[in-house]
């Protein structure tokens, strides 16, 4: 009878220890953090938060700087749309996949590789997008449960589109702006931020991974006539450049900096002239252009503080990542340069904020960081196995503790033989054949005075050189299907 009571109590506890398994896994699967993914096109380092321009206005962006960690010192792997989209996608540098220009071909990159947004899918993940999150807004439709590239409709205004044509200024190819009268409900990143507000305010039974794409500030700069009137044309400040910036400057960077293409064409080492800053300042429309950039920053920013208002009202509000990232930055003159696709500081640094519940607030993280850190970041942050061969190094011990010390630079790519190495305090650029460049921001934080000649810095260069990627891939060259682009 003992015997006969000691098999029944030992059965009965085996069937609790069994239900409790059960139900600390349920919990567990309870307590998957969420991840809101917002992505910005073009958007440079202009926001209150992080200082770059004295009259932005981005106080939705300052919040969820003060929520979470903002690094202050974040870099793009790609200094264009494509390759830089594809390198935080893939957690890849643009030396490992041949990624360099928007004329390079990711696609089959994207389907032979577990992309970010693949790899919640297949983990359990909600995973759905919209806007602009791969260039040319493309996506693989079998790696997201819902996804809405290109917005269409008669009551909505295209992302390259102004309804009152009598207010754009046109300068050059794509460099156009000017406002129109119509509400944000009605544009296009104000339809992107209203179909991911939806999806948060479903009631889910497992977690979600939602991106979404904010075009602005990518011009043309359009926007809403109120975001104009923020910034008064006669109050604008023009960014800080030093007359005969360039003198100093190897030829293959002065050719970048005068390129007008993005630095797309086969013919851009050839630039002799620039036409572009030239012609600006000619026109008289230098104070205009700021203008309108600052207003695209600020209206980005409104649609923003839409989706983190509507996450914060929703029940998701305390177990959901949020990651806040830019593809790269955007010069307005500086280097005599108005576009991406450089290797300066304008282009490379980027904003990058992630808030993750649990970890620390409020913060700021001086150390070299880049976006292919963000793809092993969140598989930390969020339980996921591990992807083998990402080129990133999680951000986590950072997240815990923003001081804690990162001994990989910040590496961009423009070219297979040109790139940029980015430490705490210096930055490397090699353009290959002895051009190079070497800047000291404890000393000269705006990148004016060249100093890789200076015999005081050679055990600093050779230290970065390290670094530069060798044997990188060359460009993987091809054509969009057509049929897949949305």
């Amino acid at each position: 009878m003992k015997r006969r009571n000691n098999i029944f109590f030992k059965t009965i506890l085996l069937i609790v220890g069994f239900g409790l398994i059960a139900i600390c896994s349920v919990a567990k699967e309870k307590q998957q953090p969420n991840v809101l993914f917002v992505a910005f096109d073009d958007l440079n380092d202009w926001q209150g938060c992080l200082f770059g321009h004295p009259q932005t206005y981005t106080p939705n962006i300052n919040r969820l700087a003060e929520k979470g960690v903002l690094f202050t010192n974040a870099h793009c792997a790609g200094t264009m749309c494509c390759p830089s989209r594809a390198s935080m996608i893939t957690g890849l540098r643009p030396s490992t996949t041949g990624i360099y220009k928007n004329t390079d071909t990711p696609l089959d990159l994207y389907k032979n590789k577990q992309t970010l947004n693949k790899h919640f899918k297949e983990n359990g993940y909600f995973v759905a997008g919209a806007g602009k999150i791969l260039h040319k807004f493309y996506y693989e439709a079998d790696d997201w449960h819902e996804y809405v590239g290109k917005h269409n409709g008669k009551d909505i205004i295209g992302n390259r589109e102004n309804p009152e044509p009598e207010n754009i200024t046109n300068f050059s190819e794509n460099i156009m702006w000017g406002p129109f009268n119509s509400p944000d409900s009605l544009t296009f990143d104000g339809k992107s931020v209203e179909w991911i507000a939806e999806r948060i305010n479903r009631k889910h039974d497992k977690p979600f991974f939602l991106a979404c794409g904010i075009f602005r500030p990518h011009i043309p700069l359009f926007n809403p006539q109120k975001y104009f009137d923020q910034h008064p044309l006669e109050e604008i400040k023009l960014p800080l450049v030093k007359d005969n910036d360039m003198d100093d400057i190897p030829l293959s960077g002065r050719n970048i900096a005068y390129s007008i293409t993005n630095f797309t064409k086969d013919d851009d080492l050839n630039n002799s002239e620039n036409k572009e800053h030239e012609g600006i300042k000619k026109a008289g429309l230098w104070d205009d252009a700021v203008q309108a950039y600052l207003a695209s920053v600020s209206y980005a920013d409104a649609q923003f503080g839409r989706l983190l208002e509507a996450l914060e009202n929703s029940p998701y509000a305390d177990n959901t990542i949020i990651v806040l990232w830019s593809d790269h930055g955007w010069h307005l003159g500086e280097k005599e340069h108005w576009r991406k696709a450089t290797l300066w500081e304008e282009v490379t640094r980027v904003p990058l904020i992630i808030y993750a519940p649990n970890k620390a607030t409020n913060s700021r993280c001086a150390q070299p960081v880049s976006l292919i850190d963000v793809y092993p970041t969140l598989i930390e942050l969020c339980g996921l196995p591990q992807v083998e061969g990402l080129d990133g190094q999680s951000l986590v011990p950072q997240l815990e503790n923003p001081k804690t010390k990162r001994v990989v630079p910040a590496i961009s790519s423009l070219t297979p033989n040109f790139h940029s190495v980015r430490d705490k305090q210096f930055r490397y650029i090699s353009y290959g054949g002895g051009q190079e460049e070497l800047y000291d921001h404890s000393k000269d934080p705006e990148e004016w005075t060249n100093v890789a000649n200076d015999p005081n810095y050679v055990e600093v260069k050779n230290k970065l050189k390290v670094f530069v990627p060798k044997n990188a891939i060359p460009h993987v060259k091809g054509s969009y299907n057509k049929a897949n682009e949305k």
